[in-house]
């Protein structure tokens, strides 16, 4: 299932929005791992159950902030939050192009270690039990 984040309502944007500035944060061109307490934290605080949190992750941030760690000038500290919502709300404008990068994000995000300990630590905080291994196919 592909989200729709063009369709989101005014009060899910506003439980978006954090969520996706701390995911972006594992797209910078810095340690990552300086912020994951951070980022936990937001995560664990988000009424997004970690699946969900998995999906936003790969169908809304990868395709817009993936290219950062690619560029010549990349993002080093955060990127900037305006930026990150109109870019994540319009990434349908040109569907082969989020269609590509959501085909790889599919096969990216589920090995990604950065996303395995964030997630791990967010189940953790939550009292959850952790995921073991890499989480199934969506």
């Amino acid at each position: 299932m592909t989200l729709t984040p063009t369709l989101l309502a005014p009060e899910d944007l506003a439980d978006r929005r954090p969520v996706w500035a701390a995911l972006s944060s594992m797209f910078l061109d810095a340690d990552v791992t300086l912020t994951r307490t951070w980022r936990v934290e937001v995560l664990a605080r988000s009424p997004y159950p970690t699946q969900m949190l998995e999906q936003i992750l790969t169908e809304e941030v990868y395709p817009v902030c993936w290219g950062n760690l690619n560029s010549g000038r990349p993002v080093v500290s955060s990127f900037d939050a305006a930026w990150l919502e109109a870019t994540i709300l319009q990434q349908g404008a040109s569907p082969q192009m989020y269609a590509h990068l959501l085909s790889l994000a599919r096969m990216a995000v589920p090995h990604s270690t950065e996303w395995q300990a964030t997630r791990d630590a967010v189940a953790a905080l939550r009292g959850e039990p952790a995921t073991t291994g890499v989480p199934p196919h969506h």
